[in-house]
Parts: structure tokens; sequence; C-alpha cells
């Protein structure tokens, strides 16, 4: 189980508040810290959890501020069948509720957390500083008891050890084997006491005495057939023990023979059988590895001495490589230089026509004719410009002509209109009192609206013509649709929740059948191929052992070849199951698993074929619900309708009824648009007959509009026309102003290209040259500058190759010189040739040469380095070797066997020296051989056999005497005697009772105690490997070195923990400081945890601030564990110290950090 999100919606002083957790994410440790001031909620946090998980406690503490019944909490788990929103309220019954407020079963949480209650999640799976400090003192309770120590750190149990000693303690106040004194012995004491009194008493009445003389032999004989039945019994399981104990000593002399060859073997330490096959190994490889470097060695230095190295051309060597670029453009000089030429003329050819162009041939600088940009820029401009100030000279005078026009046709049609003749204005013209009228006429929409309803009118009757045809079976009109009684929304919505919830469950449960049926199935595969694989059971077990007793117990009476045969075989089969057994102990741990776990398969089958069942009923119900309210609401609805099927009906319903509301809508709209028309149409005869416009009695209201709109339309042309020829007049008069402004910007264009053509050679000509000339001019001697500096640029590299090429040349003959080279009729590429050869010759000895050296100085630091290895062997093999006195390490290997096998049998040994020390209740094995070795078999059978029936019958006559005893105490009590003889008899039996009751209570504790111890050996055994190797690992973190694990030293009850230094120094538990306990503690809880989670799904764990008196670096290797506890499940630490979530964050940079606010 993880907790994904905490919501306190309503909840101590939290008002929708929640922790928001996240997903957990793959691969990083799910760690947690939330962190906040004093006061800022932490704990409430902690115990909204805890309410969740069990249920709000009856009288809760959070209440102060949200009363009880609105209280309530919300989380986000992810459970096994994945995640699940659920809300806690404080509620007695019910209060778990699902993401819509369903109750949900408490078995949904409960069996995720393995069914524990409140108080043990506390324990189990939450520390603080309390809880911290308890263990660390239980360490002292327990004195260290290994299985204690690990019960405890698992179930959180801090007290265990104390609470057993307190058991012990108690049990041994009432009665102690061999103590003189004791609360029995009181009892007893008393009784004595009472009875001395009872005697000194005389009665005289005759009848009394007798029946109290009948009474007290009762008693007499009641106890002493108790003592005879309680001696028998002690003897009877004193002979048991015997002879349980008897073989076992036979198993053990064995072995004590099989070790006295080994007994003159050293102790060695543990480490060296494990690294003996590593030193064969090595010495082989490092005898290999040492003639292998020596045969190197002399190869490299034959092959140095063959290498031969020509100076001259070696000194060359960086002087020729600084020709490669020299080299290279002699190459390209050779190629590039007659193309240059060709190109050259090629441009010369270039230039005579440009200057041909432009009428300049026998120019002798061309260069001279290249215009400035000082000159070029305003000639260009001026050719550009001149275009647009011709255009615009040419369109002012064409608008011009153009505007006289549009004045004259103005004039025309103002004076055809009537409007010549200027005539006052009416201030009350037809615009601005008819116009606003007409305008609202026709913003009116009746006419429109008329339409529309007659349209919706056919549309509606339609469209309710097909929804009511939709509704088939049912048929009928409207109206009687309408008054249909039928189930409220409420109700199908109760139906909805109620089919979706039950169909949910069934689904669940269907799934969970599958699963469990797939589950039940794989388990009994299980179990079953566990039985195949010869898995040997208790019963057999018992009964192969109880044959071999059978087997002694005859040989014992015989003595026999025949019946020592059958021991020896009956033996033997009980060795050969015992050693199945022991093999398979994992398997038939497993197999009886696999029994238990298919019985609870079966069950939860069961389980949830009856959920499913359940829901089922709830469907059926809800069916039946739905036909009953079909048949009632009209017989034309079939019964058989489902409940989609029923909500579609009721949609087509409800859609009918829509219809219905639109059509008397529709209606209502055509009636109100007729009304508004008769009212538009009055108000505009009105108006016009006010202007005095005729109006025609019959006319419509279309026909009115008409004429009012023309006699304003009229009114308003004259008035536009005036007011266009008003505009056209001022256009004439701004074309006018416009063409002598153009025909200035001509004159003052001519100026300045004359002065422009002055400024340069262009001027010299007479007459000056047009703006054509001089567009082609300056376009050639674009092409002439590119041009000239074309033959320039070819002209520099030709030359510039040349010098390359001599200068190549002239350092080849100075090299070939130097190397006695004869250069005479070489070419130049082919002298360079040879001596790039010589120099390549050279260069590549000289590198052979350096290789060589530089493998020859490796291989020699390697055959030295090699050297070192081969002495470090060398000294440890004769220290192991001497150790044992042998030669070599084949012998060694010999005697590390030997050693091995005893130490084997010295285990079975101890082992057995136990298990018959412990039967015995002896002190010392030989105090318990002397005892056995007086004892036979056979004898020892034949008395118990003789013993239980006696105690059989022992236990009838005590049964028949305590009857006897009890009439005549009735008898005695039925006479009567003085008040003396009756208070004794009160306090005696007052006494009895109390002896009665004590003792029943001193067996409980003994049993209890028994029982606990022996779970505690057995989880020892079942735990202590991955425990104690985790825990050990943990506490050696923690400690931050100081401790180099824990490890375990056998005593007489079993199994003590020692905590072993860095120094080498050990320590039991009950010996470490305060801090250590606590560290210990720490570490053992951690490896509990992890034993948890191995074994079963995790829960998260939650630490309260354990770390307040840690040190940083203490705290540091404490988050280092709760990592790698969050490795398994989710670890979630509250903590208001900053400095300890930062530490928190730097160990585990993946965990997350919760912030609370105070």
């Amino acid at each position: 189980m993880r907790l994904r999100r905490l919501d306190l919606t309503r909840y101590g002083r939290f008002t929708g508040r929640s922790i928001d957790f996240g997903p957990a994410q793959e691969g990083a440790p799910d760690l947690h810290i939330i962190y906040g001031p004093n006061e800022a909620g932490k704990s409430t946090a902690l115990a909204a959890f805890l309410d969740f998980l069990f249920g709000i406690e009856p009288r809760s503490r959070f209440n102060f501020l949200h009363p009880y019944p609105t209280m309530r909490i919300g989380a986000s788990l992810e459970l096994a069948r994945g995640a699940r929103e659920l809300v806690r309220v404080k509620r007695a019954q019910n209060s778990l509720l699902d993401a819509g407020d369903q109750p949900v079963p408490e078995a949904l949480i409960q069996a995720e957390l393995g069914n524990i209650d409140r108080d043990s999640y506390r324990t189990m799976f939450s520390l603080d500083d309390d809880t911290l400090e308890k263990g660390g003192e239980s360490i002292l309770a327990s004195k260290g008891d290994l299985g204690q120590l690990l019960f405890s750190a698992s179930a959180g149990l801090s007290d265990l050890g104390r609470n057993l000693e307190e058991i012990r303690g108690e049990a041994d106040r009432f009665y102690k084997y061999r103590a003189r004194s004791g609360e029995l012995a009181d009892l007893k004491a008393r009784l004595a006491t009472l009875r001395a009194e009872r005697e000194k008493i005389d009665t005289f009445a005759a009848q009394y005495a007798q029946l109290v003389a009948t009474r007290d032999k009762a008693f007499s004989l009641y106890n002493d057939v108790l003592g005879d039945r309680a001696r028998i019994a002690a003897r009877c399981g004193e002979i048991e023990r015997l002879l349980f104990a008897l073989p076992r000593l036979g198993g053990l002399r064995d072995i004590r023979q099989r070790l006295l060859p080994l007994a003159d073997l050293p102790d060695i330490p543990r480490d060296w059988a494990e690294q003996l096959p590593g030193m064969q190994k090595d010495e082989i490889a490092l005898e290999t590895r040492a003639q292998a470097a020596e045969d190197e060695v002399a190869r490299l230095d034959g092959e140095l001495a063959a290498i031969v190295v020509d100076p001259a051309a070696l000194a060359l060597t960086q002087r020729f490589s600084g020709l490669s670029d020299l080299r290279a453009r002699y190459v390209t000089a050779t190629k590039d230089i007659p193309e240059r030429r060709l190109q050259s003329r090629e441009v010369d050819l270039v230039i005579s026509g440009i200057l041909e162009r432009i009428e300049r041939k026998d120019e002798p600088e061309p260069g001279r004719l290249l215009l400035g940009t000082s000159i070029a820029a305003p000639l260009q401009a001026l050719i550009e410009s001149w275009s647009g100030i011709e255009a615009a000279l040419k369109a002012a005078e064409n608008e011009l002509e153009a505007a006289r026009g549009r004045v004259e046709e103005a004039r025309v049609q103002l004076e055809e209109a009537g409007g010549a003749s200027e005539r006052e204005r009416n201030p009350s013209s037809l615009a601005s009192t008819l116009g606003p009228v007409v305008a609202a006429l026709r913003a009116d929409d009746h006419v429109a609206r008329r339409r529309l309803a007659d349209r919706a009118l056919a549309t509606h009757l339609r469209s309710l013509d097909e929804r009511l045809r939709d509704l088939h079976p049912w048929s009928g009109d409207i109206e009687h649709l309408a008054g249909l009684k039928l189930p409220d929304a409420s109700t199908i919505e109760r139906w909805k929740k109620e089919t979706a919830a039950a169909q949910r469950q069934v689904d669940r449960h269907e799934d969970d059948i599958e699963r469990l049926t797939a589950e039940r199935d794989r388990i009994k595969a299980e179990r079953d191929a566990l039985g195949v694989t010869g898995v040997v059971g208790d019963q057999q077990a018992s009964e192969v052992r109880m044959a071999r007793e059978r087997a002694w117990a005859s040989h014992r009476r015989t003595l026999d070849d025949a019946s020592a045969d059958t021991f020896e075989a009956a033996l033997r089969q009980d060795d050969i199951v015992t050693t199945t057994r022991l093999g398979h102990t994992t398997d038939l741990v497993k197999l009886q698993e696999a029994s238990r776990a298919f019985v609870v398969a079966e069950q939860a089958l069961g389980r949830a074929v009856g959920l499913r069942d359940a829901a089922a009923a709830v469907l059926q119900r809800v069916g039946d619900e739905i036909a009953a309210a079909l048949g009632a609401a009209s017989p034309a609805l079939p019964v058989t309708m489902t409940l989609p099927q029923l909500e579609a009906w009721l949609a087509r319903r409800a859609s009918a009824l829509d219809v219905r509301a639109s059509l008397l809508s529709a209606q209502h709209d055509r009636e109100q648009a007729d009304s508004d028309a008769r009212g538009a149409r009055d108000r505009l005869t009105a108006a016009l007959v006010a202007r005095g416009i005729a109006v025609e009695a019959e006319a419509s209201f279309e026909g009115l509009l008409e004429t009012a709109q023309g006699a304003i339309d009229r009114e308003g042309e004259i008035e536009n026309l005036r007011t266009a020829l008003a505009a056209r007049q001022r256009e004439l008069l701004r074309r006018e102003r416009e063409v002598e402004r153009v025909a200035a910007s001509r004159n003052e264009w001519t100026a300045a290209w004359q002065a422009a053509c002055k400024r340069c050679w262009l001027g010299d000509a007479d007459p000056m040259p047009s703006r054509g000339a001089v567009r082609e001019i300056l376009a050639a001697l674009v092409e002439l500058r590119p041009a000239l500096e074309k033959r320039a640029g070819f002209a520099d590299r030709i030359e510039k190759m040349e010098n390359d090429q001599a200068a190549f040349a002239a350092e080849l003959e100075a090299m070939a010189g130097e190397l006695g080279v004869v250069s005479a009729g070489l070419a130049t590429l082919d002298l360079a040739r040879e001596i790039q050869r010589r120099v390549d010759t050279a260069r590549a000895a000289e590198a052979e040469r350096l290789s060589k050296t530089r493998d020859l100085e490796a291989a020699l630091a390697k055959q030295r380095a090699l050297a070192e290895d081969v002495a470090i062997h060398a000294r440890l093999k004769a220290e192991r070797t001497a150790f044992f006195g042998v030669p070599s390490l084949g012998e060694m290997a010999v005697k590390l066997q030997a050693v091995e096998r005893r130490s084997g049998l010295q285990e079975q040994y101890d082992a057995a020296v136990r298990d018959i020390v412990a039967m015995l209740q002896v002190s010392t094995i030989d105090e318990a051989e002397r005892l056995l070795d007086g004892l036979e078999r056979g004898a020892l059978e034949a008395e118990l056999a003789e013993l239980k029936p006696r105690s059989a019958d022992l236990d009838r006559r005590s049964r028949d005497l305590f009857s006897e005893h009890s009439k005549a105490v009735d008898a005695v009590e039925a006479v009567g005697g003085d008040d003396a003889v009756a208070r004794i008899e009160e306090q005696r039996r007052t006494t009895q009772l109390d002896v009665e009751d004590k003792a029943l209570h001193y067996l409980r504790l003994r049993l209890g105690s028994a029982a606990a111890e022996h779970a505690l050996r057995a989880y020892r055994e079942q735990h202590r490997s991955s425990m104690m190797a985790r825990a050990s690992d943990a506490f050696r973190t923690i400690s931050r070195g100081t401790y180099e694990g824990l490890a375990t030293q056998p005593d007489k009850e079993g199994e003590t923990l020692i905590a072993v230094g860095a120094d080498g120094r050990s320590k039991t538990a009950m010996e470490l400081s305060r801090g250590a306990r606590f560290q210990l503690y720490l570490a053992l809880r951690v490896a509990g945890y992890h034993e948890f989670a191995r074994s079963r799904p995790s829960v998260p764990f939650v630490a309260d601030d354990i770390m307040e008196s840690f040190d940083d670096f203490r705290a540091e290797e404490a988050f280092r564990l709760f990592a790698d506890m969050a490795g398994v499940g989710q670890v979630i630490y509250l903590t208001h110290h900053r400095h300890l979530a930062e530490i928190a964050q730097r160990v585990c940079p993946t965990a997350r950090l919760h912030q609370m606010e105070a």
C-alpha cells in the first residue's frame, strides 16, 4: 500500500489542505520529508493518516474547529488492485466512502494492512523519540537475546524483553523449582496453620466429629492421590525425555569419535579457504606471465639493434615539411599561368569593346574615363527624375482639362433638376420631419416576424408529428403525453447510480472470481508439484521415527541378527527421511504455506461468488422497480424496457414537449406581428397627411412607404447636386495651381543637368550630351571598372606564381646538395620526390626506433611489477604453507578441507549437546552422559508402559475422592458447629481457592512464556540470516564505521547479539553506550522493515523527528538508511528542523520535500 495524497478536508486546524506525495518514481527511493515549524500541524497530519486508515476515534481531540458530523479526511491510495480515491468521515458505521460518497467495506484497507489494528500499526510502522529511547532500553532488558531483538525490531515491540522478564518474575514469585520460599509455600504454610488450629478445637458433638473425621480422611486420601499422580506424571515426562535423548547421545558420541583425528588441526581465519583457489590460480598465472615478459624483453632488444637511421635525411625532416605549401603553389602555378595569360587577353578585348561603345577607342588611359560616385550618382538621379517630372506635367495638364469639363457638367445637371436659382432653405425639410418616421417604420420588423412565425409554425408542426412517431410503441396526442405520470429525474438518477454501482460490483467480483480461480489453480499446481518432488510430510516422518523406535525396542529385547537388521533398516530409513526433510526444508515450508494458501484462496473465491450474486440481486431489484413504474404510467409502454431504453424514451418525450412549447410560442409571435403591422400603417398615414402629401385610402403599407421615401429622395437629390457643383469648382482651382508648380520643377531640372555634365569630361562635348547618351555611357563605365580591375589582378597573380616557382626550385637544389643527390637532368618535381623518399625513409626508421624503445621500457616496467607480484605471492604462500607445515598449496588445500570438515562436525556436536542438555535439564553434557549411561532403553519403555495405566487410574481415583470429599464437606456444613470451627473452615476453603486460582494463573504464565520463547527461537532461526546481514550493514553505516557490524554468540538459553568494533574488540548489546543502543535499535528496525517488505506488500513507514539529538553526520547516515528503506516501500519523515530536510535531500536527491506553514 502507498499513500499518494492526503486530503485534510476538515480536520483539526486544517480546512481544504492537501499533502500531495505524487506517484512513485520508477527506480528512485520513495522518500518524503514533511517540513514545517512547531505547531504547523505535522503531528495532526500523522493522526489524520491513522484516523483515515482505522476510523476517526470516538472521542477525537481534533474537533475543536470542525464539529464531529463535519470532520472529513480524504486520500488517494495505491493498493494491490490499483489506485483508489477514498474518504473517511466521523460516523459509527460505514464511515469509509468512495469518491461518490458511497460506503465501501473496511476490508478494502484492512486486507492491505494484514488486518492489524491502530496500535499495532503505530508500533510496527512508525517511530518517534519515545519509541527510539524505549527501544534502546529494551536492548538492556533483553540482555542481548538475539530472538527477542529480531522479533521486537520487526514488530516494533520495544518492551518485549521487559514484559517477558516480568512474566517470568511473576511466575517465580509464586513457585520456583527447589526454592524454599514463594507464594505457594506461604499458602501451604497457611493451610497447615489452619489445620493445626482446627485440630486444637474440642467439639463434643459426636456426629459433628465423625463427619469431620470422614471429611478429613477424604481430603487426606485426595491429597495423597494428587501427590501420587503428580509424581507419576513427572516420572513419565522424565522417561520420555530420557528415551528421546538416548539416540541423540549415540549420534553425539559418533561425532565425537570423528572429531578426534581432527583435534590437532590449527584454527584458521575464515577467509583462507575462500582465498586458496585464487592463490593457486595466481601462482600458475604469475609463472606464465614472468616467462612471457622475459621473452618479450629479449625480442625487443634484437629488433631495436637491427634499426638503421639516415641522420642527414632526418635532419631535413622539419625543413622539407615546411616546403609543402611552396610545393603546392609550384604545382598550382604550373597549371594556372597559361590559363591566367589567356584570361588576361580576353579581358583586354572586353575593355576595347567598352571604349568603342562610348566613342573613346583611342583613349590611352581608360582609367581616366571612370567617374566617381559624386559625379555619377547626381547624373543617374537626374536621369531617373526626368521621367517623373515629364509625366507629372502631362498628367497635371490632363487633370486640369478634365476638371473644367466636370464643373460644366454639374452646372447643367443642377439647372435640369430645377435648382439653378437660389432660394431660401426651408428649416423643416422632409428629411428632418418625415425621414425619422420612415426610418423608424422601416426598422420595425413586424413583417419579418410574421414570415418567421409562419415558417416556424409549419416547421414545429412537422417536427411534432415526427417526435410523436418516435415515441412508438406509445401513441396519443401531445396533451395526453404531457399528462403522463412518469418517474422523476431523481428516481432515474437513483436507478442509474444503483445500477452502475451494482454493475461495477458484478464486474469487479467477476474479475476477482477469475483472478482467484487462477490463483487457486496456480497454488494447487504448486502444491501438487511440491508433492511430486519427494517432500516428506510431518505425519510420514513421525511414522518413520516411531517405526525406528519400535525396531530399537525389539532389538533390545531379543539382541539377535534379525532384529539388528530390522533396526538397521529402520535407522537407515529414518536417516534418509531426516536428510530428505533437511534437504527440502524450504520445499517443506513451501508445501505447508501452499496448503494454507489454497484454503485461503478457496474461502476468498466463495466470498467473491457471494458478493457477485448479491450485486446481481440489486440489478434485478432495480429492473423490477422500472417495470412497475412503466406499468403504472401507461399500458402502452413495455415493462421489459431497460434503464438506458427508458432514459432514451424519456429524452424523446422531453424533446416532443419542447416542440410543443415552441409551437405555442410561434402562434403567439404571429398574432403579435399582425397587431404591430396595423399600428405602423396608421402612424405613416398621419405623417404624410401632415406634410400635405395625398394618400389613397386603400394604399398598402408598402405603397405608403414608397410615397414618403420618393418625396424625401427628390429633395435630397437637388441638395446633393448643389453640393457637387461647389466641390468641382474647388477642384478646378487646385488643378490650375498644380500645373504651375510642375512647370517650375522642369526648369530647375534643366539647370541641374547642365551643371552636372560640366563637372566631368562629358562637359567637353558640344552640344551637351543627351539623357539617353549619358545613360549608355554610365552603363558602359559600370562594366569598364571591373574589367580594368580584373586585368590588373591577372598580371599580379602571374608575377607571384613565377616567383613561387623560382623559390621552390632553389630550395630543392640546396637540399639535394646536402643529401648528395645529383640534381642534373632531373625535373623539379622529380627532384622533390627523391628528397621526399629519403626523408620519409629516415623518419620511418626513427619512428620505429622510438616505438621499439618505448615498448622495451614498458616491457621492463611490466617485468619489474610482475617480479613484485611474484615476491608478494611467494611471501603469502610461504606464510600459509608454514602455518600448516606443508610445502605446497595443494597439500594446504587438503588441510583446509579437513578444517572445514571439523567445523561442520563441531557445529553438529554443539547442537546435539544443546539439545540433550535442554531435554534433560542438566548443566553439562558430562552430567547428561552419566545419567544416560546407567539406563537401559527397554527398562525405561517398560516402566513408561507400566506408569501410564497407573496415571489414568489415579486420574479416575482423584475425581472419585474429590467427589467424596465434597460430600463430606457439605455434610459437616449441614451439621454446623461452634463459630471457631466455621471460621477456620471458611479461611481454609478460601485459602484453597486462592491456591487453585494462583496455580492456574501460574500455569498460564509458564505456558505463555514458554510459547513466547519458542516463538522467539523459531523467529530467530527463520530470520537471523537475512535480518542479521542487513542489520549489520545498517549498524556499520549509522555508526560511521565505529562498529564493523554484528555477530552472535551462543549461550545456555540461545544466542546473544555481539557488536564488533572497528578495532576488533567485541561488546555485548548490554555493554554498548546509550547512544550506541539507540543506533542499534534503529538498525534492527530498518532490517525488520526490509524483512516485512520481503514477504508481503509494504505499507508506509512514518518517522516523527527522531534525529533531534543526532549530529549532522549521524543524521546523514540515518537518512541513508531511510533512503534504502524507501527502495522497498514508502517512507515519510516529519521534522521541524530545516537543516535535516537539507541533509535528506543531499543524501537522497530524489527525496521530495513537502512544506507546511504554521
